[in-house]
């Protein structure tokens, strides 16, 4: 039971992290109010990681490109360690209900 709140809950803020890194790639406009949802719901969970590699994101710009496309780097090694530190809290939780 609690290994699937758990899950839930970091299921939760992985999809918040991986649309963060999604509509940053595909230069999504802040100013809407989905996009800036998710950009302030996410910031509080990518923050820790910030700066690992002396930047946080590069920016991709083409000849002619209407968005700015941004590859952000804290938001990918965000999802690796808090897909990582869930799944280890959430087996160990399931390891201990079971036996």
């Amino acid at each position: 039971m609690i290994a699937s709140i758990i899950y839930a809950i970091g299921g939760f803020i992985e999809v918040l992290v991986g649309l963060r890194f999604v509509f940053r790639l595909i230069g999504a406009n802040a100013s809407n109010a989905i996009v800036g949802w998710v950009y302030a719901w996410s910031t509080p969970f990518v923050a820790p990681f910030s700066g690992i590699f002396g930047q946080d994101a590069t920016a991709v710009n083409g000849i002619g490109a209407a968005t700015n496309s941004v590859f952000d780097w804290t938001a990918l090694i965000a999802l690796v360690v808090i897909g990582l530190v869930v799944g280890v809290i959430g087996s160990l939780f399931g390891r201990r209900h079971a036996a």
